[in-house]
C-alpha cells in the first residue's frame, strides 16, 4: 500500500471504530464527502434551511460538534444537535454549507484512488471480511459508481438506525469561521 494512502486508511479505521455498525456504503459516503465535500447541496437557500430544520426534528445522540472526515482535516461534519444546543444560528450554518459546496471542486481521481485503497485493504487484511464488507461486492459497487461519476449515496439503514446522522459537511475553513463568529469552541475529533 502506498504511504500516501495510509492517511485515508487511518481515517477509515477511526471512522469504523467510532461507528462499528457501518457498512461499506457508509465508508463510501465518508470518502465521497472527503473528496467532493457537500457537492450534492440543495441550491435553494430556503430549502437548504428547511432541510436542516427537518433533520433537527429527530432526536440526536451524544456526539461531538465537529468530526474530521478528511485525511488532512480539510473537511468536517458539523453535527446539528450539538450545534443547536450551543445556540448555533441555522441560517449561518446554511450559508457556510452552501459556501463549502462552492469551495470544493471535487476530485474523481482522489475518490478512485481512495476506493481502490479501501478495497485492497479489505482484501489484503481480511479485517472487514464480513457480509457488510464483501471485497467482491465492494469492487462491483465501486465500478458501478465510478462509471456514473461517483454519485452521492445515503447512509445504510444500519448506520441510520444506530446513529441517526444529522450533520452538514463543511470545509474546515468555513466551519472554523462559523464557530468563531458565534463564540462556539472549534474542536474536531
Amino acid at each position: 500500500m502506498s504511504s500516501e494512502l495510509s492517511p485515508i486508511l487511518s481515517l477509515i479505521r477511526r471512522h469504523l471504530h467510532r461507528y462499528p455498525e457501518s457498512t461499506f456504503r457508509d465508508v463510501y459516503k465518508l470518502l465521497h464527502q472527503a473528496a467532493f465535500g457537500p457537492g450534492h447541496v440543495v441550491k435553494n437557500k430556503k430549502k437548504a434551511l428547511e432541510w436542516i430544520e427537518r433533520d433537527l426534528e429527530d432526536p440526536g445522540i451524544d456526539i461531538p460538534l465537529l468530526e474530521s472526515i478528511h485525511p488532512d482535516n480539510a473537511m468536517l461534519r458539523l453535527h446539528l444537535h450539538p450545534y443547536a444546543a450551543r445556540g448555533g444560528n441555522l441560517k449561518r450554518l446554511r450559508d457556510a454549507f452552501v459556501a463549502s459546496a462552492r469551495d470544493v471542486p471535487g476530485s474523481a481521481d482522489m475518490m478512485t484512488a481512495w476506493w481502490a485503497a479501501l478495497c485492497a485493504w479489505v482484501e489484503a487484511e481480511g479485517i472487514l471480511d464480513t457480509a457488510d464488507f464483501d471485497p467482491r461486492e465492494m469492487r462491483l459497487f465501486g465500478r458501478m459508481h465510478a462509471a456514473r461519476g461517483w454519485p452521492a449515496v445515503h447512509h445504510s439503514v444500519a448506520y441510520r438506525t444506530a446513529y441517526r446522522p444529522a450533520y452538514r459537511v463543511l470545509t474546515a475553513r468555513q466551519a472554523e469561521a462559523l464557530c468563531r463568529k458565534q463564540d462556539i469552541p472549534f474542536v474536531s475529533v
